[in-house]
């Protein structure tokens, strides 16, 4: 009886452990990381020569190096809408830039949204934001009515790294609801939060997104002056002298903080179950660095919505290139099949999960994907690319004109027609309300 009794209580030692086994496998952390006006050619590993970013580098080469990742937008706040909610910005109506003064100061991401924390919440997973939120002044519009437990970081486009005065000259720094007195430089503040939140939370799975503002002007290294000040005039860029100093000096304080956030995951033995994605919101402007590509933020040609993009993951993510074209809106999927959360059948998105991607390298679907832009409208549909301007509509093929130099309209009309039809019935289903012209 003995013998049987030990047998069955090891029997279900075992069925425990592997139960056991299996919730963290199915439960992996997810780090998301995202630059801000990163452009493709921006750190190292896709090509700038003059600034240092080893940890970025040393994530691309042990992980996948995305060579056709898109932005949802060339500009920060509807890119961000699509991230949270997985769906194309429109459907949020929030298609143009939050402005920090006029009427847009008073609209951000309503609540009836769903967003990826509160669905990671609903999963079991804690869920923080230390960063830049950019979808709403407003506390109703704040994370931590969206999903996240818990929120350090600022609410508009780009703050003072050293006072965390906006560009309006108000005072913008947040813990939760409440404004709070913080002293340092943003991006440290951002790393040191992430890695707090972290350490608190080492024992159950967590969902961090961590959206710094580096390299957003304005142009601050670690030990220039703060220089934004309630009732003082100052500029956008910043009076700094050395400019490019100051933004080289941005990105690698930037890397260095993932590569602490690499370190804690390491220390709290998560690294072999955390995936790690880094991204940027929208191409650089034209002081940064966007390889090859023509055209900036602000536009649709691919310099404006073309960025970096790496996914790590130990031991499950092969090293390797992918030339998958994917969009900013897909990560949502992804992550919450990742992550098996359960979820609604009757919550569909406009993303795609690219989880096979990741770990068979598989090839997405065929599908046609869209974006519109202060009076630009663009479709790419495997290698070809409709760029519509107020001025002209072009058609591009990006496998053999990546620098979008050569309109192929005339030659292949009857390509460049079926794209124009798959727009018109794309603003159809998307409707008109996220059209902000004024933003």
């Amino acid at each position: 009886m003995n013998y049987l009794y030990l047998l069955c209580i090891g029997s279900l030692f075992l069925i425990a452990c592997k139960s056991q086994s299996q919730t963290e496998v199915s439960k992996p952390n997810v780090v998301l990381i995202m630059a801000d006006d990163l452009g493709y050619g921006g750190i190292s590993c896709y090509g700038e020569p003059n600034i240092q970013t080893p940890h970025l580098d040393s994530l691309a080469a042990q992980g996948i190096k995305f060579t056709d990742f898109h932005a949802n937008a060339p500009v920060c706040t509807p890119t961000r809408a699509a991230l949270l909610t997985g769906n194309y910005q429109q459907r949020t109506g929030l298609e143009g830039v939050i402005y920090v003064r006029g009427e847009t100061r008073e609209v951000g991401l309503d609540t009836t949204q769903l967003t990826i924390a509160e669905l990671m919440k609903e999963n079991g997973y804690a869920t923080g934001m230390m960063g830049k939120w950019h979808l709403g002044y407003k506390k109703e519009f704040n994370p931590v009515q969206h999903g996240f437990d818990e929120f350090y970081g600022y609410v508009s486009g780009n703050v003072d790294y050293h006072s965390h005065y906006d560009n309006a000259g108000i005072y913008d720094w947040w813990h939760n609801l409440d404004s709070i007195q913080e002293e340092g430089y943003v991006t440290d503040l951002i790393t040191e939060h992430s890695v707090d939140f972290i350490n608190q939370h080492k024992d159950e799975p967590f969902f961090l997104y961590v959206p710094h503002e580096s390299p957003h002007v304005p142009f601050q290294g670690r030990n220039d002056p703060a220089y934004r000040f309630p009732g003082e005039e100052f500029t956008y860029y910043g009076p700094v002298e050395g400019q490019h100093r100051a933004y080289k000096e941005m990105v690698e304080v930037m890397d260095e903080g993932i590569g602490k956030i690499m370190d804690a995951l390491k220390v709290n033995q998560l690294e072999e179950n955390t995936l790690v994605i880094f991204i940027s919101d929208n191409g650089g402007e034209a002081f940064g660095n966007n390889g090859v590509l023509n055209g900036q933020k602000g536009q649709l040609l691919e310099g404006g919505h073309r960025v970096p993009a790496i996914a790590y993951w130990k031991n499950n993510i092969h090293p390797e290139e992918s030339s998958e074209t994917l969009m900013t809106m897909d990560l949502l999927p992804t992550i919450l099949s990742i992550a098996h959360a359960q979820i609604s059948k009757d919550i569909e998105f406009d993303g795609q999960d690219f989880s096979p991607v990741l770990f068979e390298g598989s090839e997405m679907p065929d599908r046609t994907l869209f974006w519109r832009y202060n009076g630009q409208k663009a479709a790419r549909k495997n290698q070809w690319k409709l760029l519509i301007t107020e001025s002209d509509t072009s058609l591009y093929n990006l496998d053999q004109d990546l620098k979008e130099t050569r309109d192929l309209s005339a030659q292949h009309q009857d390509i460049m027609d079926d794209l124009l039809r798959e727009v018109v019935d794309w603003e159809k289903e998307i409707g008109k309300n996220g059209e902000m012209k004024t933003l």
